[in-house]
């Protein structure tokens, strides 16, 4: 009996052991776990069917061996830009046209994509695409100073199930829908050519003679009907299908209009679209085109109901900082302004040799590690994004408290609160490695609400914070995010906001 009661202790002090032994995160209990799994995965993906460097299954080992879970496709919906010399810009063109989704074919795509979902099954595989809603020309073909301008102006749509899906997406490239109108109708006026060629076949002139005092007529030639015959069939042939566009690429910018055509689009079609590198400042030069974009994060501000928005790299300067346009997006959300709030992904770009493939991550709250779950965090604000260094930290939990009912609030929620929020967050860090530049440094939490730091948490290691918040102002909508070690423009983790709904005490 007293050896019984002895092993006892002993065997449950063993198993508490080995589980703290075996589990690499002693914070496990808490937070996220238990409700969702984090799922780290990679967003903004070229591959060798657009205009990436490596096969779509190089990239997949790659990503596997680098620790990611999830692999989001997205090659160029199309690579066609096409300037025309008027008068017969749609004849006369000068074409250019790379390797893209429409250009290998939209089933194919899809079809390669979800091939390797089959094969490797511990992984979650998905396809998407980098949409080119519109781009313009300035400068002249024939004073050899032509440009394409915002080419580099891209939105990443995901969700997106046939490969008509993907066909339709409206965008100069592939030829934006168009609207019959008035100018429809002037649009037919090469029909002139023809009635001017009848006339020219069709009319005899009359001559006289002075010898008998007679007349007779004869034929016209034949030449001048025969031009306008050609004429107008060219000018036809240019003007059909006869539509007027809804955007072109000769008439200048044309504000934000084709890329919310685009959002709505996607949004019809129960799809995602988040705005890429909105920082992105770029010339370049492909085929002899030379391609300029500037930043368009102020376009940000002035479309709706899109999905999110790309945080990493680019979008560290003036779009993700506190106070940035994003927080500005966020306070409007908060305000009424707009319908849907606006989450952020990181996004990493990978065109393949030369690039990290981790060197951005988007981290997924999963209750199932399913592709509809993975399209539900995106929609719903279940992720963070991290880059850089930051990998050596993660975020294990960040969830507002409300300390009366005890409810939780996670990332992407919005939780009642009748008293002052407390904001819970749980931050694991793994410095082993020696090359770690967090060897000699601490890392700073900045606590985020409605776009202004409230607190700055400094910590040299795994951190569990419980922080009461002493603000509360009954009926008003705010939101809590956070921004770790992102002092340094290329690195660390941005989440996502709990919104709060501050409600009065019966």
């Amino acid at each position: 009996m007293y050896r019984k009661n002895y092993l006892y202790p002993r065997l449950i002090l063993i198993v508490f052991i080995c589980l703290f032994l075996f589990n690499s995160n002693p914070f496990v209990n808490t937070g996220f776990a238990g409700k969702y799994t984090l799922i780290p995965g990679v967003i903004h993906i070229h591959t060798t069917m657009g205009n990436g460097e490596q096969e779509p299954e190089e990239i997949v080992k790659i990503a596997k061996e680098n620790g990611m879970k999830c692999v989001i496709f997205t090659d160029h919906d199309t690579m066609k830009w096409t300037y025309g010399v008027p008068p017969l810009t749609n004849i006369i063109q000068k074409v250019v046209d790379q390797n893209s989704i429409l250009k290998y074919g939209a089933a194919n795509y899809i079809n390669t994509i979800e091939e390797l979902n089959e094969k490797y099954p511990d992984m979650l595989i998905m396809h998407g695409a980098e949409a080119i809603p519109f781009y313009y020309w300035q400068g002249s073909y024939f004073k050899n100073n032509l440009t394409l301008v915002d080419g580099n102006k891209h939105i990443m749509v995901f969700g997106l199930e046939t490969p008509s899906d993907y066909e339709n997406l409206p965008s100069v490239g592939n030829g934006f829908p168009g609207i019959f109108d008035i100018e429809s109708i002037l649009k037919l006026w090469p029909v002139s050519f023809f009635l001017l060629g009848w006339w020219f076949i069709s009319f005899r002139k009359r001559t006289s003679s002075r010898r008998d005092n007679s007349s007779r007529e004869r034929r016209q030639s034949k030449l001048p009907g025969i031009i306008c015959f050609f004429a107008g069939a060219v000018f036809l042939v240019n003007n059909f299908p006869f539509e007027t566009p809804l955007y072109d690429q000769y008439h200048g910018e044309q504000g934000v209009e084709p890329y919310q055509y685009l959002i709505d689009y996607a949004n019809e079609n129960n799809a995602l679209t988040f705005w890429a590198h909105p920082e992105v400042e770029k010339a370049m030069e492909i085929s002899n085109t030379k391609i300029v974009s500037l930043p368009y994060e102020k376009d940000l501000l002035n479309t709706f109901d899109y999905t999110g928005i790309a945080i990493f790299s680019e979008g560290m300067r003036r779009v993700g900082p506190p106070g940035g346009i994003w927080d500005q997006i966020l306070i409007e959300y908060c305000s009424g302004k707009r319908r849907k709030p606006v989450w952020a992904i990181g996004e990493v770009d990978y065109r393949g040799h030369g690039f990290r493939i981790d060197e951005t991550q988007t981290v997924f709250l999963l209750e199932k590690k399913t592709r509809e779950e993975i399209l539900n965090a995106l929609g719903t604000g279940k992720m963070y994004a991290a880059m850089g260094s930051a990998n050596e930290l993660s975020l294990n939990s960040f969830v507002v408290e409300n300390v009366d009912s005890g409810n939780l609030a996670f990332m992407g929620d919005e939780i009642t609160i009748t008293g002052r929020p407390r904001i819970r967050i749980v931050v694991t860090a793994d410095f082993s490695d020696e090359s770690s530049e967090y060897k000699d440094r601490n890392f700073n939490i900045d606590l985020i609400r409605n776009g202004t730091v409230i607190k700055t948490f400094e910590a040299d290691g795994s951190v569990d914070i419980a922080y009461d918040d002493d603000y509360y102002n009954p009926n008003e909508k705010i939101y809590y995010r956070l921004a770790i070690d992102t002092s340094y423009l290329f690195r660390g983790i941005v989440t996502n906001p709990i919104f709060v709904q501050f409600k009065e005490k019966r």
